[in-house]
């Protein structure tokens, strides 16, 4: 079953528990039997909650592209605060004159309450085995709500056997369960508060990423390890050092991670992956201008190479066609050239594979602004992260 079907189920558990509870505590005359039909009315709207909040939470629109997931966060917080209110009115009670229960109704008010027991113990552990299997916070709160019933029930039960050994023992086991439902209620508010703030996630999950990150030989350093949680969803960013400098191999790299990420930890949504060479420094790039000096929009209008790098160059004299212009990016040693297009010919696009040659397609017209664009967002060149260190910067072609 899906995550709303079990938020019907304990709506319809719930709202059967009140009308009986009610109808055995007017017969009964028992004051802890109409409260705790007034708790099972509140565990109702809670139910409606969890039902409004899993149905919008996976939606996904242009505002809100990372989903409603934290409407499950909220829908949480409001079960919380049912549970207050539940036990600020059980101590209301608890505190309040004496009540004389109705002997001959005893009968049919255990029977409710022995049903209100059982229904409430079972629904609470299958709703809770269903909201870990499911990911849903929500579920695991509705559950520990309708458990809480469960002990409502406990109060009730120990109450109506107290009047036949001649005692009253409404109040006293009314503080202990109010006690107990003011746990949970802190407890749950605790835990989705700090989700709102975008709270990291467990050491757990942290550690199980760290291990699929440490398994690929290629990645020798995990400089930044950021993942939060979301309505039962991760959201991950990671920065990594890769070793190589091979762009398409880097990249197909970045894609397998991601994969066997989220085949390791269903529970991620989505992975942002900022990698960055280890040899970074030595990074030569290539850019292909026109006879105005812009960017050149296809391989074969090129008129100079411009090379930056450790070694800046500016060649001028290019071979005419893009066979031999993607030769000459080779021979340079270059594994990223800057063009408007991709080469037409597809024995250029041959040997720029061959060797491992990215082609950063752009729209910009000034070189610099486009190996500006290439730095920040291919490549991810930092600052290096040891003190007293600064990063070289890519120098202008002479």
């Amino acid at each position: 079953m899906k995550k709303h079907h079990w938020a019907l189920i304990s709506l319809s558990v719930n709202l059967l528990q009140a009308l009986l509870k009610f109808i055995a505590g007017i017969l009964t005359g028992s004051l802890s039997m109409v409260g705790e039909a007034v708790h099972s009315l509140s565990d109702s709207f809670a139910s409606v909650v969890a039902f409004i909040t899993i149905k919008l939470s996976d939606k996904k629109t242009k505002r809100f592209p990372y989903g409603l997931y934290k409407l499950e966060n909220i829908g949480s917080i409001v079960i919380a605060f049912f549970l207050l209110l539940t036990a600020y009115e059980m101590i209301r009670r608890a505190i309040s004159k004496e009540v004389v229960i109705k002997e001959e109704y005893l009968g049919f008010g255990l029977g409710v309450v022995v049903f209100s027991l059982l229904s409430s113990l079972t629904l609470s552990f299958l709703e809770r085995r269903a909201g870990k299997r499911l990911n849903s916070p929500t579920l695991i709160a509705d559950s520990y709500h309708t458990l809480t019933d469960a002990f409502g029930s406990s109060l009730v039960l120990m109450s109506l056997l107290g009047v036949y050994m001649g005692y009253q023992l409404d109040r006293y086991f009314a503080f202990g369960v109010a006690l107990l439902i003011s746990y949970t209620a802190f407890s749950i508010l605790w835990k989705e508060v700090s989700v709102l703030l975008d709270v990291s996630a467990d050491e757990k999950t942290l550690d199980r990423i760290r291990q699929v990150l440490l398994s690929f030989p290629e990645v020798k350093e995990i400089k930044g390890l950021f993942v939060r949680s979301s309505g039962g969803k991760l959201f991950a960013d990671l920065v990594i050092a890769v070793e190589g400098r091979d762009f398409i191999r880097m990249h197909q790299l970045v894609d397998l991670i991601e994969q066997r990420l989220k085949e390791e930890i269903r529970e991620l949504d989505m992975v942002f992956i900022h990698y960055e060479p280890v040899d970074g420094e030595d990074l030569r790039v290539g850019v292909l201008v026109d006879e105005k000096g812009d960017i050149s929009q296809k391989f074969e209008r090129a008129r100079e190479l411009l090379i930056f790098g450790s070694s800046p160059e500016r060649i001028r004299d290019l071979p005419k066609d893009e066979v031999g212009i993607s030769g000459l990016i080779c021979d340079k040693g270059l594994l990223l050239v800057i063009c408007g297009h991709h080469p037409e010919s597809s024995k250029a696009k041959g040997i720029l594979s061959q060797r491992g040659v990215f082609v950063w397609e752009t729209e910009e017209k000034n070189p610099y602004k486009a190996l500006k664009e290439v730095v920040y967002n291919l490549c991810n060149v930092k600052d290096s992260h040891k003190e007293g260190q600064a990063h070289r910067p890519l120098s202008k072609p002479r």
